[in-house]
């Protein structure tokens, strides 16, 4: 079994067991202030972060993600003094763009939070400890970021669930993420190690999660696979499908669904199609997973059945899946 497998199959247990703190999650987020909140980080955890700001937009909470690096590099200092709360997502918490940015501005940190696999960081250790939340994923071997990815979205819920004062039940989450696993996923990795296109589709709170499958399928299959939002796919890539693409789509039922049901019908003809959704598609060839799940956890698990493809991918083509090349688990250089 690879490294990066051993890392996707504790996602579950790595739930379970940030669930059970819930409520210290919420006691130290109480604390913060919610007035309006910035996300960052890079690579998985500014992707993790995107899903929590998208929830807290959608509830009228002024909330924005944006990479740390151009904010380092491309956004005024003053402008962060908007913003009551900063919460940085580092998994190692010694990334080279996190201490620089804490560097940068020293004078902010009692607006920052840090979200992290790693309290006993150069970050952690900035920062008082009630403003660390630990991810307590557990060891991950691998590039191709898995269960800290997984509980930075959870993490960062969790906080915005405590400002927005609403729910969500998370009770079927773990057991679904189990249940992906078993997708039988041997079609779509024969259609994605061919020479085709391979393009990637989402909404809102996929698009996070779509952004990160980007990123495995670099860091653990050593392959291209391309992302459009849903409706900017219908803004030009729709030429794309002119040398029939393998298109995967995420479908969860919510608020775009029917969107996206229309346009799995305008392109099934014109393409190799796949949807991962959790009701009854009108795509013909349409997987199965998350079913019961709310939109805005529905993701999750169409992650795993996409790191089960990763993984497959990377053994097809002979690679060591999650071992890299030329990168590294932690990154040093900005």
């Amino acid at each position: 079994m690879s490294q990066f497998k051993q890392d996707f199959m504790e996602q579950s247990e790595a739930v379970r067991l940030l669930l059970s703190t819930a409520d210290d999650i919420s006691e130290k987020s109480r604390k913060l202030d919610s007035s309006r909140v910035l996300f960052t980080g890079m690579g998985a955890s500014l992707h993790a972060g995107s899903v929590a700001a998208t929830f807290l937009r959608s509830l009228g909470i002024d909330s924005d993600c944006v990479e740390m690096s151009e904010l380092i590099s491309y956004s005024s200092p003053d402008l962060l003094k908007n913003y009551g709360t900063i919460v940085l997502i580092s998994q190692s918490g010694e990334s080279a763009e996190l201490l620089r940015f804490m560097d940068d501005n020293a004078s902010l940190l009692d607006r920052m939070a840090l979200v992290t696999n790693n309290p006993s960081s150069t970050a952690g250790k900035r920062l008082e400890r009630e403003k660390v939340f630990p991810l307590l994923a557990g060891k991950e071997r691998s590039m191709g970021a898995t269960k800290t990815f997984i509980n930075s979205i959870l993490t960062t819920l969790l906080m915005a669930l405590t400002w927005s004062g609403t729910r969500i039940d998370f009770s079927k989450l773990p057991e679904s993420i189990e249940e992906a696993f078993e997708t039988d996923v041997t079609h779509l990795v024969e259609l994605l190690a061919g020479n085709r296109e391979r393009i990637l589709v989402a909404r809102g709170y996929g698009i996070g999660v779509a952004k990160m499958a980007r990123l495995m399928f670099a860091e653990v299959s050593k392959l291209s696979l391309v992302f459009y939002s849903g409706a900017a796919f219908r803004h030009g890539p729709l030429e794309l499908l002119n040398d029939r693409p393998v298109v995967m789509t995420m479908n969860p039922s919510g608020e775009t669904s029917a969107l996206m049901e229309e346009l799995h019908r305008d392109i099934y003809q014109k393409c190799e199609l796949i949807t991962l959704t959790n009701f009854q598609s009108a795509c013909e060839r349409s997987i199965k997973v998350s079913i019961g799940l709310p939109e805005i956890i529905a993701p999750i698990p169409m992650m795993a059945v996409l790191q089960k493809i990763a993984n497959e991918l990377a053994l097809k083509r002979g690679f060591d899946p999650g071992k890299g090349i030329f990168g590294s688990k932690v990154t040093v250089k900005e």
